[in-house]
């Protein structure tokens, strides 16, 4: 019998919409004054002469102000980018011989303007059955191209004062932003799209897997499977002479304007694995057994060519360039890992009312070290089916399940080389002619898998309307493998070691309620809830190290972002922060506490103490969904409670800010400004650093408010994830087009967003939501 099913989908057309209501900034008047309540005119005592420099810049910016320029730069980058999705696929064939060709291209345009993703993916599978033969090949080719956008990252704009010119009167784009009367000088980011940039990455993704599968006896089956896994990637990224980024190169650094880089890399799978099982049913008795071994190859390489100088944008190829870029040649990477292991699985059923199973893996992988190759993992589990007992025939339950299992699972997510000592060649020094070469990592020979042991018990019932999931769990985790900070008398600033163990615990509950149906016609709700808590229970000497580090870290009187330590007992998302009593009235300096409990105006890390977590106490989804005469809708949605936050935005936005830039309204609102005033934000001072080794300190920084608890807040989230509304054509018009199908759906992501904290979502990329309109067709 032949089979001939095409089917044939428009989907979709998609949009992404920015949305910019997360921002609060000022307008050009506002950040005039946060300038000048800052003192951003006020002269330094070392240079009184400097007053009316100060005063005539003010004075310019002022008049563009009072003027009407009021430049709304984030607007700049941005629209509503509009993409598309088609897709197209066939199926032929017999009871013996099907072929299946799918066919998918998307074009995504981004929010920001020129920032675009071109996909194209293809597949073909062929399955062929002869006698007690079934030969099974799946084909993937999957080709992408992306842009990045000239007009550079978002962030760039967010920065951007509004009294700055981002056109000029007759429509041009100047380079400068600003040159003010002191000769001061902005770049203006949007000039440059008007060059030539090229910010492009592509690769080509080719996978091939070929599967015999033999019968030789009702109860046994045989299958193997051979596969590939290629990939191509390249990227090039161009910035002319005239790019902003190169606007302080002078003198003989002005051949060295334009820059040039080439990344051409490959990866490539190999593996195969080979299945025997078994499965028999005996009266009331289900036999089940599988027996397998696998083994794998990668490898992995990566070419990196930094140039620089071109004296033209219309030079647009590395061949062009002047030089390698200054202490550049040309560089790259490579590795090769090899994993094998042998399985067993077993299970065994009883009258469809006892469940039980048994698994059993040991393998073995060159990413660690020669000591510590192999590790063995199982697992094991048992349940009961309640709703086949008959003291259950009338309960009304249709399933009533009870299972537990334990077991563990192995990691190896890290790089190759960690495990063996790796060497790098030093070209620039040569001895009796011979390049010499460097340790690049330290080995260790003893670094082993890290593994997890988990235990879970549940239930799963379905009552008339109810279908109820329930799951306690434990799961510890053992030999986390980190890098950590050794003594530079090694020669080594880290190395990756197996460190701690470390707990996890909680529940997870799945609801769903089916409360109205009627032949297609249905309504239904659903819920879950899940909670986990996470605790450090053993620490190694090595982790103790790491966290002294981590405090000397900070201690910098530049960092802003608090560190992470682990201490026993504690939780690893732990926030450690000083303990802050707020500002005070009378000098806008911060009050701390230190752990005697006195009060102090100097931050000190040995005071930090556990100011919150950052892992929710719980934390699930929710939603509902229905159909009625074909229309349909599903909503989901996400909730978190119970957690904190330290929130950077708020202290990167409002405190460590640089008065240069545009800031957040709260600058003006919130900071303290004169003795006797209740503030909530401090006012920033400056630190002194020796910047060219004569041991004098002569270059000022801005102060950074370093981690306190004043920012660590308690967090509450509710998302409207997504919407999806659909329309699925009845059958006399289905009938009269001569289709087996067709449906309108619209999809919306990110709908909105409740929270406790206010945040500024997308920095270097806007924050936007995705639309999608779409059409399926099955003819």
């Amino acid at each position: 019998m032949l089979l001939f099913q095409p089917l044939i989908s428009i989907t979709s057309v998609d949009l992404e919409v920015p949305d910019l209501s997360s921002y609060d900034l000022t307008n050009s008047l506002e950040k005039l004054e946060a300038e000048r309540i800052d003192g951003y005119y006020l002269p330094n005592q070392d240079n009184i002469e400097s007053q009316v420099e100060l005063q005539q810049l003010y004075n310019y910016r002022r008049k563009l102000a009072l003027e009407g320029l009021d430049t709304d730069w984030l607007a700049k980058p941005l629209h509503t980018g509009v993409g598309q999705r088609h897709s197209l696929g066939v199926e032929l064939g017999s009871n013996d011989l099907r072929v299946q060709a799918n066919l998918t291209y998307r074009d995504i345009k981004g929010a920001m303007k020129e920032s675009n993703r071109e996909n194209i993916d293809g597949s073909i599978t062929a399955m062929y059955r002869v006698k007690n033969f079934m030969f099974r090949n799946i084909m993937r080719v999957n080709q992408n191209t992306s842009n990045e956008s000239s007009y550079g990252e978002f962030s760039q704009y967010t920065r951007m004062n509004p009294y700055w010119r981002a056109q000029n009167n007759d429509g041009s784009i100047p380079y400068f932003a600003e040159i003010g009367p002191t000769n001061i000088e902005y770049t203006n980011p949007l000039y440059n799209t008007t060059l030539n940039v090229v910010d492009e990455q592509r690769y080509l993704n080719f996978t091939n897997n070929l599967y015999i599968e033999w019968r030789f006896k009702p109860e046994f089956r045989l299958t193997t499977r051979v596969g590939i896994d290629i990939q191509k990637s390249s990227a090039d990224e161009f910035y002319p002479a005239g790019h902003t980024m190169f606007n302080s190169y002078r003198g003989e650094d002005l051949l060295r304007r334009g820059s040039y880089q080439v990344n051409n890399g490959e990866r490539s799978y190999v593996y195969s694995d080979i299945n025997l099982q078994y499965n028999k049913t005996v009266n009331k008795n289900v036999f089940f057994a599988n027996v397998g071994f696998n083994v794998r190859e990668e490898k992995f390489s990566e070419i990196v060519h930094r140039t620089e100088g071109f004296p033209s944008s219309r030079m647009e190829d590395i061949i062009f360039a002047r030089d390698y870029a200054i202490d550049s040649r040309p560089s790259g990477i490579d590795g090769v890992t090899r994993d094998l292991g042998f399985l067993g699985v077993g299970s065994y059923i009883w009258d469809n009312r006892f469940l039980s199973d048994l698994t059993l893996r040991t393998s073995a992988s060159s990413q660690f070290g020669a000591d510590k190759r192999w590790a063995t993992f199982w697992s094991a589990g048992l349940g009961w089916n309640f709703h086949n007992e008959k003291f259950m025939e009338n309960s009304g339950f249709d399933q009533l399940k009870v299972r537990a299992t334990v077991g563990n699972t192995g990691n190896q997510n890290f790089n190759t080389n960690e495990s063996i000592a790796t060497y790098n060649y030093n070209l620039d020094r040569r001895y009796q002619g011979f390049p010499g070469s460097s340790v690049q990592n330290m080995a260790n020979s003893s670094l082993q898998w890290e593994s997890k042991m988990d235990y879970n018990a549940g239930i799963d019932a379905k009552y008339k309307i109810v279908n109820l999931r329930f799951d306690y769990y434990e799961s510890y985790t053992e030999n986390l493998i980190t890098d950590i900070t050794i003594p530079y008398s090694t020669g080594f600033n880290s190395v990756a070691e197996n460190l701690g163990k470390v707990k996890n615990q909680g529940i997870e509950v799945d609801l769903n309620l089916n409360l109205w149906s009627s032949g297609r016609n249905f309504f239904a709700v659903n819920a879950g809830l899940a909670t986990n808590t996470n605790e450090i229970i053993e620490l190694s000497d090595a982790m103790r190290s790491y966290n002294e580090a981590m405090e000397e870290q900070a201690s910098s009187l530049g960092r802003a972002e608090p560190v992470l330590r682990y201490v026993d007992g504690m939780s690893m998302n732990t926030i450690w922060a000083v303990p802050s009593l707020g500002i005070d009235p009378a000098t806008g300096d911060e009050i701390y506490q230190g752990i005697d409990g006195k009060t102090t105006y100097e931050w000190d890390a040995s005071n930090l103490i556990a100011a919150g977590n950052s892992n929710a106490k719980y934390r699930g989804i929710f939603g509902l969904s229905g159909e009625y005469n074909g229309f349909g809708i599903s909503v989901t949605g996400r909730y978190l409670t119970g957690a904190q936050l330290y929130n950077q935005t708020l202290v990167d936005r409002v405190e460590n800010v640089d008065m240069n830039y545009n800031v957040d309204r709260r600058v003006l609102t919130g900071r303290w400004l004169y003795p006797g005033q209740e503030a909530r934000f401090k006012r920033l001072g400056t630190f002194s650093v020796d910047t060219d080794g004569d041991g004098i300190s002569d270059t000022q920084y801005n102060e950074r408010t370093r981690a306190t608890t004043r920012f660590v807040q308690d967090r509450s989230e509710l998302d409207i994830a997504a919407i999806n509304v659909y329309y699925e054509f009845n059958e006399n018009i289905l009938e009269a087009l001569h289709l087996q199908r067709l449906r309108l759906s619209f999809n919306m992501n990110e709908i909105a967003t409740f929270s406790s904290i206010r945040l500024e979502r997308g920095l270097d990329y806007p924050f936007a939501r995705n639309l999608s309109f779409s059409l399926t067709a099955n003819l």
